[in-house]
């Protein structure tokens, strides 16, 4: 049977995922997961190798306060509150509203990434994520790409899978399932980018998980993409069938 084995999300889109033993989700995703992300100066949320030092950074956020814990040690925390309105350039070419977000991250994550970077949040009831509010990846279809023990949390997902068969997420693409007590709508596999070349702990590349992908299923993608049909409650442990 497949079950929930990790359920793995952050406040801050890039930074390093944090484990939860429970997370509900609501119609528009996991309320505060990726409520936050970063603009680059030139209006573009980080991506490619820009990205990849701030997964050595954590956040929480919590009581209306957003903690950033920094590679050096420091943590910058403070009550967010919003600033300028402005269109962002996003994932997959997509455009979203947002706002800037006033406090003391900016100059923190500037000088910790070498570049200007200024936080944002994304206006109205979407989250930061990409695509679609809930992503899923299978234990088997991570070891089935040979690549040895690695640090599933390259792959960015909400949900990770224990039990069945590698790929069988691909197999529900375009069906409902239901994990715990939600039920989503698998939309589309999650196509892979650079980052899941990374070790999410170091920042450092370990190995070429893409040209992985490529052999074991013949596309760089791995994982699949949903949206939410009814919305619930989910654990480790739950079990994750097609409804």
């Amino acid at each position: 049977m497949t079950r929930v084995a990790r359920l793995l999300l952050t406040p801050v889109k890039s930074l390093r995922l944090v484990e939860r033993t429970s997370v509900a989700i609501g119609s528009h995703g996991v309320e505060g997961d990726r409520a936050f992300f970063l603009l680059g100066v030139d209006g573009s949320s980080l991506r490619g190798p820009r990205r990849l030092p701030l997964c050595r950074m954590t956040a929480d956020w919590a009581d209306g306060v957003l903690s950033i814990a920094l590679p050096d040690g420091r943590v910058v925390a403070d009550r967010p509150e919003p600033g300028e309105a402005l269109r962002a350039r996003w994932d997959m070419d997509l455009e979203v509203d947002a706002e800037l977000v006033a406090g003391p991250w900016a100059a923190a994550l500037s000088e910790a990434c070498g570049e200007p970077i200024r936080l944002a949040r994304v206006a109205g009831e979407r989250g930061g994520w990409s695509g679609f509010p809930v992503s899923v990846i299978g234990g088997p279809s991570i070891d089935a790409l040979g690549l040895g023990p690695i640090d599933p949390r390259r792959f960015r997902m909400l949900v990770e899978t224990a039990g069945g068969a590698p790929f069988q997420e691909d197999g529900w693409i375009g069906r409902e399932v239901r994990i715990g007590d939600a039920v989503v709508r698998v939309e589309e596999a999650c196509a892979r980018c650079a980052v899941t070349t990374v070790d999410p702990e170091t920042g450092e590349r370990d190995t070429d998980a893409l040209r992985a992908m490529v052999a074991a299923k013949g596309a760089a993608d791995l994982g699949v993409y949903a949206s939410v049909v009814e919305p619930g409650t989910v654990r480790v442990g739950d079990p994750v069938a097609p409804a």
